[in-house]
């Protein structure tokens, strides 16, 4: 039984998108990108549900992610 991860670093979504850290970064802080920092640090996480859309809506192909990869 595998267990789909829920929610994610800059850096798996970036690795999941095939885009820099960076970018997506960039479009967490702009906006395009929703999510939340973990309390107390600067730490943003992306849930999956947010990042299949945001991978939709730009044109991303979402195998990666439904596969369960990370």
């Amino acid at each position: 039984m595998s267990i789909m991860k829920t929610v994610f670093t800059t850096g798996e979504a970036a690795k999941i998108c095939k885009v820099s850290q960076q970018t997506i970064i960039r479009c967490f802080d702009s906006g395009q990108l929703k999510g939340f920092r973990v309390p107390g640090s600067r730490f943003r996480r992306i849930p999956r549900d947010v990042l299949y859309k945001f991978m939709k809506d730009n044109g991303i192909p979402t195998d990666a992610l439904e596969s369960g990869k990370r």
